[in-house]
């Protein structure tokens, strides 16, 4: 007689172990899969300000100056920010000479580059999107181009007699009563603290396009009052009045358009804020305003810190950690701080 050949199989409480095995592997792996798309994203990021900050380099060196951080005309026209002014050194020739600088920024001639989205004005860890579209002559409906990345500014002006301290310049603001003392165009040579102590770009959190969900995409309505030129306000009060707020201030719109010079829009940010804090603005502010204490500082997605350029097209992450001091002395551009590499 022949026997029957049995087959084995794999009993429930085996069946069991296996997949408690395989659950624990995807546990462990999971994280670590995360973590390296992440160091990827942070990669990149760097990359971005990286190309900024040596566009900021080719802009010093045909023009003799730094790209201004703002600017006005007639009609406050040619408001453009500091990324528009440095396409040219981005290869966005085309989108630079698309620009009318004769109109506001946001005036309808200008509606194809306000809707242009540049890959390098983004940080890939960010998905807020803080705008709508735009009607587009001719083409229909476009999102509006936004961005990550502002342009530093310094502390605030009104603790200087009414200028910067951080490399930045209002062009053609010389006889606009309100911004008159931002107006002095600021060159590689007038950077004393040296290239490589002096910020240039960050980044920031993009806005959620007016929602109210709370978190680093909104802004923050402080205690305090719009400061005033000429009265000196310690930087730490305004550290602890904005990490306390926590009215919210109807504006969850950081980085909306790229091309405008709107503080925290697609403008400048200021280094009071430690990297990661809350954003706000002063009571009676809608929005913030480039010529008072900007308390929108640097904030990213990446676990840690935020990724620094410096003048020099050199780029630093930063901890969360860092001294407050040492925060600010890496903004200003004529300062006279020593800062250490590792303090950062």
């Amino acid at each position: 007689m022949r026997r029957r050949s049995v087959r084995g199989g794999f009993t429930l409480i085996e069946l069991l172990v296996v997949i408690a095995i395989i659950g624990v592997l995807v546990a462990l792996l999971l994280p670590a899969v995360q973590a390296a798309r992440e160091a990827a994203r942070r990669s990149r990021c760097a990359n971005n300000l990286r190309q900024l900050g040596l566009a900021v380099q080719g802009y010093c060196d045909a023009h003799g100056a730094l790209p201004p951080a703002a600017a006005t005309g007639p009609e406050w026209s040619n408001n453009f920010s500091m990324k528009a002014r440095v396409l040219p050194y981005l290869e966005q020739g085309a989108l630079f000479d698309a620009m009318n600088v004769s109109f506001f920024q946001q005036a309808p001639p200008n509606a194809t580059t306000l809707t242009t989205s540049v890959d390098v004005f983004l940080c890939p860890s960010d998905a807020n999107v803080p705008c709508g579209v735009d009607l587009v002559t001719g083409a229909g409906t476009r999102q509006i181009g936004y961005t990550s990345y502002p342009n530093n500014l310094g502390t605030t002006p009104t603790n200087h007699g009414g200028r910067y301290d951080g490399p930045a310049y209002f062009m053609g603001a010389g006889n606009v009563a309100s911004v008159a003392g931002l107006a002095p165009t600021i060159t590689l040579a007038s950077v004393t603290d040296g290239t490589s102590s002096t910020a240039i770009w960050s980044e920031m959190i993009r806005g959620k396009n007016g929602t109210t969900d709370r978190g680093p995409n909104q802004v923050y309505l402080m205690s305090l009052p719009v400061p005033k030129t000429g009265v000196y306000v310690p930087l730490m009060n305004y550290v602890n009045a904005c990490q306390a707020a926590a009215t919210l201030a109807g504006f969850d719109s950081k980085g909306q358009i790229w091309g405008t010079d709107s503080a925290a829009q697609g403008g400048g940010y200021s280094h009071i804020m430690p990297p990661n804090r809350n954003a706000c603005v002063f009571q009676g502010q809608a929005y913030p305003i480039e010529w008072s204490a900007v308390c929108v500082g640097a904030s990213s997605f990446h676990p840690g810190g935020v990724n620094i350029g410096f003048l020099d097209g050199s780029v630093r992450f930063v901890k969360d950690s860092v001294d407050p001091r040492t925060w600010w002395a890496i903004s200003t551009r004529a300062g006279g701080e020593a800062i250490g590499a590792e303090s950062l």
